[in-house]
């Protein structure tokens, strides 16, 4: 084709036939126009592909991460229930004054603990270190950015916060003055139990009851955010889910 080209150019020039000539160089400059943009669409076609390809590999990676995080919270809400109800159970025994039992020695064991969550976030720092536009979808990606940043970030600084100060600071100092803590054996796991020193004491301690109250709270407080988040986070898979059909 190039060789076609150069032989009528040059039968062009050897005619002297100027205005054939120029006419030919129009089109010769036209094609190679045409051809330069063709080539640049061409491209483009292929960054959107390899941008949409890597955008598919990003939200399957996200939506294991969102997988991952379900377990955890979900593990972590079973354990804020249970020990919920240990400190309900203890508050239960106080405030109707019922007499010493056994059995409250699990609940004194771990009255005072409190859960930490860690989410799984790889996917979405390698999403931010490419950038987020990579979503294409904007409600999407508003969804993904609510739940990492926020949320996620909501029960860390504010709950987890707020209850290690309150175990640090109050529950746990209170706890080594009046309980004495053992082990047992249950079913091959080892159990934390405690003891107190004076129960009849603890059935007068006001404190004692405020500290589990203030516990109850911010349990519950947990309960529910915890609650929250997992139907946040199971909506925002079925998105992903949507998204990635598309």
């Amino acid at each position: 084709m190039l060789r076609f080209f150069r032989q009528l150019r040059q039968r062009l020039l050897t005619e002297n036939n100027y205005s054939k000539y120029l006419l030919y160089a129009v089109g010769e400059v036209f094609l190679i126009v045409v051809g330069i943009l063709l080539a640049l669409y061409l491209d483009n076609l292929n960054d959107e592909k390899r941008a949409r390809q890597v955008e598919i590999k990003l939200l399957q990676e996200l939506k294991s991460n969102l997988g991952s995080n379900l377990r955890i919270l979900d593990r972590s809400l079973s354990t804020e229930l249970e020990y919920l109800s240990y400190n309900e159970t203890i508050l239960d025994y106080l405030d109707n004054k019922k007499p010493y039992d056994e059995a409250l020695e699990r609940a004194f064991g771990v009255y005072f603990w409190t859960i930490s969550t860690n989410p799984v976030k790889g996917g979405y720092d390698f999403l931010k270190s490419k950038g987020v536009d990579l979503i294409t979808n904007d409600s999407l990606r508003k969804s993904i950015s609510f739940i990492f940043e926020n949320e996620f970030s909501i029960l860390k600084n504010e709950n987890e916060v707020w209850s290690n100060n309150l175990q640090q600071n109050i529950s746990y100092p209170y706890h080594v003055k009046h309980f004495r803590r053992y082990y047992s054996s249950v079913n091959d796991t080892v159990v934390e139990l405690a003891k107190p020193f004076d129960y009849n004491a603890l059935l007068q301690d006001d404190q004692f009851k405020s500290i589990n109250a203030e516990i109850i709270s911010n349990r519950k407080w947990n309960i529910n955010t915890l609650r929250e988040l997992i139907r946040e986070m199971e909506t925002l898979i079925l998105q992903i889910d949507v998204e990635l059909q598309n």
